[in-house]
């Protein structure tokens, strides 16, 4: 990419513009499943740098999907700058304020500041005279943060690419830290329920090797030395090993009555290369001996399950995002892999398109005190901006 270019288009990054049109999206609180206010001021914003805004209900409350499109003068390929206007519930992260170099508030860097970066790397872009060959395309999602949602917005994205509504050869997340984050682990909530068919009885009359409290102990102890052997035999070179996690037990009514029914529940994650109902048929293996040893009927079951991806550190989108940061920042950007899942997950197993995040900050997401670093947001849009000239190409002048 000719230096004049990247000059012009660094030098159209207006930080000014960038840090209103988030503080903007910080004044409207909108968490999950009340994104309607938030939804009709991002489309604004679109339209306002002149495009053209495809509005694709999610439901009938206003909660509405927005795709915009900086149409390609050639042939290149599609990059999709995608990322979500809702947030977790406000907390003590309201309201948000103007504090320095900073901007505080809920969704302050998960991920308003994203959503602004995407903008004014749209914005450079226009205001530049940049003609890009592939198309560049912007689309804003509700639906992702809480699970009352059931991953609406995300859903309704891939059915409007398979459909072909909306075009993506990649697709961009700008949400996570200045990193390239290309992979991230499986993950499922897991729950393991052992039920008696003999009912509750007095403590006194079943011998404490027969009650299933004690065949739950068994299987936590079992679930501590599965996970030491996935230390040994699953280190991922970004995200590190697998992990199986409990996070509830529970079992009885009465503190002298055996339970009817034990339940653990936990979270199990894992590296590419396996799925989900691999891993359920795993949990259920580790289970079932102590099931058996307490005459205990075993189910095993799973939600929230989202299979693994990993976007090859030599895809061509992410070289371009690569090249990128280090001439924003004068250094090489990390590589990372996470344990934790996102929109990038469904997107690549649902449309198969290889998806990866880049972000202007994520340290502080879901914090009390949640805010991004104005600066980072300027650096994130010139990143953006220089990523779509690069990997979309540029039309002949």
């Amino acid at each position: 990419m000719a230096q004049s270019v990247t000059q012009r288009l660094v030098a159209a990054i207006d930080t000014d513009w960038i840090e209103e049109q988030a503080w903007r999206m910080l004044e409207i609180p909108s968490v999950t499943m009340d994104e309607a206010e938030v939804c009709a001021l991002f489309e604004g914003q679109m339209r306002d740098l002149g495009l053209d805004v495809d509005v694709r209900p999610v439901d009938d409350e206003g909660r509405n999907n927005l795709y915009a499109r900086i149409a390609g003068q050639g042939t290149g390929p599609t990059l999709h700058l995608n990322g979500h206007l809702d947030t977790i519930p406000l907390g003590d992260a309201w309201p948000p304020e103007r504090r320095a170099d900073r901007l505080y508030g809920r969704g302050a860097t998960d991920m308003k500041g994203g959503m602004a970066s995407m903008l004014g790397a749209a914005k450079a872009i226009i205001d530049s005279g940049t003609r890009l060959r592939g198309d560049l395309v912007l689309s804003a999602v509700v639906g992702h943060e809480e699970t009352i949602a059931r991953k609406d917005g995300p859903l309704a994205l891939i059915a409007d690419i398979n459909s072909g509504r909306i075009a993506a050869d990649r697709i961009l997340i700008v949400e996570g830290r200045d990193a390239l984050w290309v992979m991230s682990m499986g993950s499922m909530v897991f729950t393991i329920h052992l039920d008696s068919d003999r009912g509750g009885m007095h403590t006194q009359y079943v011998p404490f090797s027969q009650n299933p409290l004690r065949h739950v102990g068994d299987l936590l102890a079992a679930i501590q030395s599965h996970q030491e052997h996935l230390d040994a035999t699953t280190d991922h070179p970004l995200a590190g090993a697998e992990r199986i996690d409990v996070g509830s037990v529970h079992g009885g009514d009465y503190f002298n009555r055996t339970p009817t029914r034990c339940t653990l529940m936990g979270t199990r994650r894992w590296c590419p290369g396996r799925n989900a109902q691999q891993v359920l048929e795993e949990i259920e293996a580790l289970a079932k001996p102590f099931a058996l040893a307490g005459n205990l009927h075993l189910t095993v079951e799973m939600e929230h399950e989202r299979e693994p991806f990993e976007t090859p550190r030599e895809d061509a989108a992410v070289c371009a995002v690569s090249h990128a940061h280090e001439m924003v920042t004068g250094d090489q950007a990390d590589l990372v892999g996470l344990r934790i899942v996102g929109d990038a997950n469904l997107y690549v197993h649902g449309c198969s398109v290889p998806t990866f995040y880049y972000g202007p900050s994520n340290e502080t997401a879901h914090a009390d005190t949640e805010w991004v670093d104005i600066k980072r947001l300027h650096d994130a849009a010139a990143v953006y901006a220089l990523t779509a000239a690069d990997y979309c190409g540029l039309a002949a002048e």
